[in-house]
């Protein structure tokens, strides 16, 4: 490598955190630790490696910083953000002026199965919130953030499009 090339930092944020330093988009693995979580993508496909066992997905939606993949039947969201945007994102939210309020979209077409939560409820992160059938596989869509169900947007039978609001959770 070239001594111009920088080493730049990312935080990548779904259900876990994780700091990933990289040059020129290759992971380099922090020192004395091996590499636990490394994501590959070529076309719509991905493969992630985690902790020394490989899953093959789908890239169901890429924009801009955040990402939507279905593995095993299972929908994760997450997103990348440099060190900096990441470390203002969390200042912002300390301070109450980040909107705390998320909406779970659907990530792709398809018809509700079953909905697993009632408004009112109290749900953990990474609980399951309803069942999407898409292309005929079962799809659990997963809560990003702990908090209370204030608005269910959808029934079982009724048939979504992609990105169409699901859940409003605070």
């Amino acid at each position: 490598m070239s001594k111009d090339q920088k080493t730049k930092t990312y935080v990548v944020t779904g259900d876990h955190t994780f700091t990933l330093n990289t040059k020129d988009y290759q992971v380099i693995p922090a020192d004395n630790q091996h590499q636990f979580l490394r994501i590959k993508h070529h076309n719509d496909e991905c493969m992630v490696e985690y902790e020394g066992q490989r899953f093959t997905g789908e890239i169901v939606e890429l924009k801009q910083n955040k990402c939507t993949v279905t593995i095993n039947g299972n929908t994760y969201n997450f997103t990348i953000d440099t060190e900096a945007s990441f470390e203002r994102k969390e200042k912002l939210i300390q301070r109450n002026q980040y909107n705390n309020k998320i909406t779970i979209k659907a990530p792709m077409p398809g018809v509700i199965n079953e909905v697993l939560v009632a408004e009112g409820s109290t749900i953990e992160k990474g609980v399951p919130l309803l069942i999407l059938e898409a292309m005929k596989m079962q799809n659990q869509i997963l809560n990003t953030k702990s908090g209370v169900a204030t608005r269910v947007l959808v029934k079982a039978g009724e048939s979504v499009m992609a990105n169409q609001p699901l859940i409003e959770i605070e």
